[in-house]
């Protein structure tokens, strides 16, 4: 989605040119505003088991023939998808489990031949849950390596429910190299969400071209900072394809391309139908996270397949987790208060009737915990999903901040309210923490210098 520069119908105050114009100065600077660091509540569940220093592998990492770092997706109780790309025809994958906080024991070493593509993918099975792992690509000398990466297996499910701590971001064009990111990476996150628009491949028609993005966007330091420290899970939006798409407009053989560079840039599990995107991951019993695909299903008159409406309901009314995270590229909240009907064809909004069915279902069957993750429109909320007297007016969306996309201006002149008690004008990222005890999330933004900029705690 692109912003215009003005929105018609925000709501907006009206200070004197001189302070709007000091106002862009510092946003355009990325000054933050000053907010006070505030403690979230004391964790009543437990947190999850100490972890050694940083793994550091035998050998030299080779910049040039592992130039795009490594990165780890979809991490289950018992595994996870790893990937690296790289310049070698063979590569010798070791795998290493934190003993711990005492040091970190190889468990495996598996050589692994590299595609045409230069991108190897693997998934790591029978590993132990709630543990911490570290990896590395050798080339075939056993000396030269890509740099190491680590991610977490997540607890398995029936397991006394822990403390989860997330990160979040979604619009990556511009603001090179993402150091909010590097910062994300050094709270070794127990998983990353990427919300789409992760690449802006808007001119691209074939693979080679979408895989030029990909590379650009693996290269910037931030990326390689957090796909070495945590797995990710992915998401596209539109900017991944061409803006604002739908999938009949286009030829499929550009979907294909377009879906394959993302799959070997943010590696992940293959849903269980429609588009193979949508897909569900479970975090023990304290978060059920689940994955949306807002784009590529869509058709002028529906928002979401049938299938994958049903597979949600599904998902919601199954999952024993006491949080249930819907990651979701495009906004379902009733924007309307701030930019009145401006681009409500592109979010839940333009399709009322898939929209009202998910969020009826959710209150009539009464689940708890339900939270929305978007992202799409290049700024930072915490909102209630409809204003008061609303039918979701109880239901909570975080937008997660934005890594690089130019920040939307609504942010600067919007007004926090009994709706949006959050608006961020900042790049930054979201830090989230969820309780099982307390049924609360804590709520953090980031900004590039590490700075809290805004933070909330929500009882779910």
């Amino acid at each position: 989605m692109h912003f215009p520069a003005t929105i018609p119908g925000v709501r907006h105050r009206s200070p004197p040119i001189s302070i709007l114009i000091v106002l862009l100065f510092a946003a355009a600077i990325g000054c933050p505003s000053e907010v006070p660091v505030l403690e979230p509540p004391p964790p009543q569940a437990p947190v999850r088991s100490a972890e050694p220093p940083l793994w550091e592998p035998p050998g030299s990492e080779d910049p040039v023939a592992f130039a795009w770092g490594v990165q780890s997706g979809d991490a289950v109780a018992v595994g996870a998808v790893l990937s690296v790309r790289t310049t070698e025809e063979d590569v010798l994958l070791v795998l290493a489990r934190a003993d711990g906080d005492a040091g970190w024991i190889d468990v495996s070493a598996d050589s692994l031949e590299v595609p045409e593509s230069g991108v190897v993918q693997t998934t790591v099975n029978g590993l132990e849950p709630d543990t911490a792992y570290s990896y590395a690509f050798f080339a075939a000398d056993g000396e030269r390596r890509s740099r190491p990466g680590r991610f977490r297996t997540a607890p398995a499910a029936g397991t006394t429910p822990r403390v989860v701590t997330f990160g979040a971001s979604h619009g990556f064009k511009g603001n090179q190299a993402w150091p909010s990111l590097s910062w994300a990476a050094d709270e070794r996150l127990d998983a990353f969400f990427l919300l789409g628009d992760t690449v802006y491949a808007d001119d691209a028609n074939e693979l080679d071209e979408y895989r030029e993005y990909w590379v650009e966007a693996l290269e910037q330091e931030g990326m390689g900072d957090l796909t070495a420290s945590t797995s990710m899970v992915a998401i596209w939006d539109d900017h991944e394809v061409a803006n604002n798409w739908l999938p009949a407009d286009l030829d499929p053989q550009q979907l294909e391309d377009a879906l394959a560079a993302y799959r070997e840039a943010l590696p992940q599990r293959i849903g269980p139908g429609g588009s193979t995107v949508w897909r569900a991951m479970t975090w023990g019993d304290t978060a059920e996270v689940i994955v949306l695909d807002s784009r590529g299903e869509r058709t002028e008159d529906t928002y979401l397949s049938d299938e994958q409406m049903t597979w949600l309901q599904d998902a919601l009314t199954a999952s024993d987790a006491r949080f249930k995270l819907i990651l979701n590229s495009v906004p379902i909240t009733d924007f309307s208060p701030l930019i009145g009907d401006a681009l409500a064809f592109d979010r839940w909004s333009g399709y009322p009737e898939d929209r009202a069915e998910i969020l009826e279902f959710i209150d009539t069957h009464g689940i708890e915990g339900v939270l929305w993750l978007t992202g799409d429109f290049h700024m930072g909320t915490v909102n209630r999903i409809d204003p008061p007297g609303g039918l979701a007016h109880d239901q909570w969306e975080v937008m997660v901040g934005t890594t690089g996309s130019a920040l939307n201006a609504v942010a600067l002149v919007a007004e926090p309210d009994e709706q949006f008690q959050q608006i961020i004008h900042a790049w930054c990222y979201t830090w989230l923490e969820l309780d099982p005890a307390t049924g609360q999330a804590h709520v953090r933004f980031i900004d590039d210098g590490g700075e809290l900029v805004a933070e909330q705690t929500l009882s779910l």
